[in-house]
Order: structure tokens, then C-alpha cells, then sequence
């Protein structure tokens, strides 16, 4: 039996083989499956493609090795129908070049992702420009700048300072003023500074407390003088009145303060208190009422003391005159009776009340 007989197949003239009808649906429907597989590898590599639709160097290789098999399976089919003289079918054969050398449609998937891609960069452009003109963002820019320039500011500072404090010019001189009554060496024993000790590195809040420590002392000023010189400006307290003390006579500022003994030589009112200090109401009410006197009324004045019944306050005069000056809680009527106070004293009497200051009489 020829080969053509142990295949079925019919042999036509000139020896040709010919393949039977089940065998020409048999050979379409692995070409079928073979182009269904290829649509899906090319469906595959079509999602790993660059902008350029090319497939990536690997996934290439990887469909070069997946369709050699396609190829060995398509050559066998071929070669199991040969003719008699060892021939493949020559429209089988062309249709499997056709099929190998058709290329793959991955260009338009490939186009529409560099689109996509290309728009997607052009909306990111214009939602920056957009948030670049809105005012708020601006302000945020701005304030973050700030920000940033303040703390570099102030690492700088901070640099710069501990420099001079560690390797600045010393002290070289203290500089007082403002003194009247304290003597300069007091204040500069008081400071304290030592010498050799970078001007930048002294302690001038420490400076300030040991030279408020001094008696008559209100406030103190403590700066630095580039490159080598402390400066002390100090504010005396004023004195307002005198008041006796188991120490002697001791001065009272404008605050009610007791702070040192007083010069043999100075004349002030004396007050006459049952106790005298800064947190005492009668004393605060007091040295307003002296400070409100005209120069040359408060001149006249020797005492300040509580009325009867405590609540009123009577100024002792010279000559023996007095002055009933009423409630020393009404502090209101302060600047009245002061006011009408010296016109009253021009005339005669040994007693003048201002109690009221709308109604002030004078008695003999």
C-alpha cells in the first residue's frame, strides 16, 4: 500500500498528494488556534509597550520563544500529510509564512497611551500655574519663605553670639550715670564685672538685681557699649517725704518705699502714720496729696498725719497752722484741694479746712 493510501490521501495527476476534506478542517482549525494564541500574546505585550509601541527588549525575546513551538506544531501538521514524493501542501505553507510574517497591530494601543500620558503632563502644568496664581498659595509661599529666612537668621545670631561670648573683646570699663546721690563706686562694686570677661558673656540681667540692690535705687539700665565698655544707667527713687523709724529718720520715695536714712540737711513733711510702706493705702493717699501741693505750699508743710477717727488726713504747717484736708480715701478730690489750698493760705487764720473744696473756710 503506497503512503498516500495509509494517510487517506487522494493522489490527483502527476502523483500530487490532496488532501481530504476532514483533513483540510482539521489543518483550519489548528491555523485557527494558532492565530488565536498569537492575538493573545500580541494583547499581552501590547500592556508592557513604551511610548514608542515597541515591546520591551525581554518581552520580545519572550514571544520569540513562545512562538517557536506554534511553528514546530505547524510543521509537524505539515508533515503529516505529505505526498508521495515527501512534499508539504504549498498553500499550507504559505499561509503559515503569511501568518509568521504578519505583523502585530500594538500602534494604536501604544498612540493612546503616549496621549494619555501627554495629557496627563499637561493638566499636572496647568494645576501648577493654577495653584502658583492663587493668592492664598502665593501667601503660603511667602510666609514659608519667611519662615525659613527667620530661622536662618537665627541660627546665624546664635552663631555670632556664642562667638563673641567665647573669644569676644573683654570689659575693658563700666560706665555709670545717672547718679545723683549714690556714689559712682558703689555702683560699680556692684556690677561686679570681672575683668578678662568678654563683654558679650556678661550676665546683665545678674548685673541689674545686684545694683537695684542698692538703697535709693529705683531702676536699673544695664547695656553694652561696643567692642569693650558695660554701660549702668540707674534712675534714683525720688524722695516725697520723711517718717521716723527705730533707725532714725528714713527717706519715703514717691512709692511709698522706705529705703535709706536721711541727710541731716534735707527738709521734707514728715509723716505721721501708724505704718508706712508701699502696700499701705494712707501711705499711698499721703504722697499723692504731697505731690499734688504747689512747690511753695508743700514748702510750708511739716506733717502729715490722720485726723480724728483715722479717716481724715490734717497737714501741720509753719506757724502752727493746720490744714483739714478731709477723707484721705477720697482720693478724687485730691487735685482740688490742693489747687485751692494755696489762695486760702494767703489769708488769715490758723486753721484752713478743704475738705470741700467748693465750700473751704477759714477759721482764727
Amino acid at each position: 500500500m503506497s503512503r498516500g493510501d495509509e494517510t487517506g490521501a487522494r493522489t490527483g495527476p502527476g502523483g500530487t498528494a490532496r488532501r481530504t476534506p476532514e483533513q483540510e478542517r482539521q489543518a483550519a482549525e489548528r491555523a485557527r488556534r494558532i492565530r488565536e494564541r498569537r492575538a493573545a500574546e500580541r494583547s499581552a505585550g501590547s500592556a508592557d509597550t513604551g511610548e514608542t509601541g515597541r515591546p520591551r527588549r525581554a518581552d520580545r525575546a519572550g514571544e520569540r520563544d513562545s512562538a517557536r513551538p506554534a511553528t514546530a506544531v505547524q510543521t509537524d501538521d505539515d508533515a503529516a500529510t505529505p505526498d508521495a514524493a515527501g512534499t508539504r501542501d504549498p498553500g499550507r505553507a504559505g499561509r503559515g509564512t503569511a501568518d509568521r510574517a504578519a505583523p502585530r497591530d500594538t500602534g494604536g494601543t501604544a498612540r493612546e497611551r503616549t496621549a494619555a500620558r501627554t495629557a496627563a503632563r499637561t493638566a499636572a502644568r496647568t494645576a501648577a500655574r493654577e495653584r502658583a496664581a492663587d493668592p492664598r498659595h502665593r501667601r503660603r509661599r511667602l510666609v514659608a519663605l519667611a519662615a525659613t529666612v527667620l530661622v536662618v537668621l537665627i541660627g546665624l545670631s546664635a552663631a555670632v553670639w556664642w562667638a563673641l561670648g567665647s573669644f569676644g573683646p573683654p570689659v575693658s570699663a563700666v560706665e555709670v550715670s545717672g547718679t545723683r546721690q549714690i556714689p559712682v563706686h558703689d555702683v560699680e562694686a556692684a556690677a561686679d564685672v570681672g575683668t578678662g570677661v568678654p563683654l558679650a558673656a556678661v550676665d546683665t540681667g545678674a548685673v541689674a538685681a545686684r545694683v537695684s540692690a542698692i538703697p535709693g535705687v529705683a531702676s536699673v539700665d544695664v547695656g553694652r557699649i561696643w567692642p569693650d565698655t558695660l554701660s549702668v544707667t540707674v534712675t534714683e527713687r525720688t524722695p516725697a517725704a520723711l517718717v521716723e523709724t527705730q533707725d532714725g529718720l528714713q527717706l519715703v520715695d514717691v512709692t511709698g518705699f522706705v529705703y535709706r536714712k536721711a541727710p541731716p540737711d534735707l527738709r521734707l513733711p514728715r509723716l505721721q502714720l501708724p505704718s508706712v510702706g508701699p502696700e499701705d493705702p494712707a501711705t499711698l493717699a499721703a504722697v499723692g496729696a504731697l505731690r499734688a501741693l504747689p512747690e511753695p505750699v508743700r514748702g510750708q508743710v511739716e506733717t502729715l498725719s490722720l485726723g480724728a477717727g483715722g479717716s481724715t488726713f490734717e497737714l501741720g504747717l509753719t506757724e502752727g497752722r493746720r490744714v483739714l484736708w478731709g477723707p484721705w480715701s477720697d482720693t478724687a478730690a485730691t487735685a482740688q484741694r490742693a489747687e485751692v489750698l494755696g489762695p486760702l493760705l494767703e489769708r488769715e487764720g490758723s486753721v484752713y479746712d478743704v475738705s470741700s473744696p467748693a465750700l473751704v473756710t477759714v477759721r482764727r
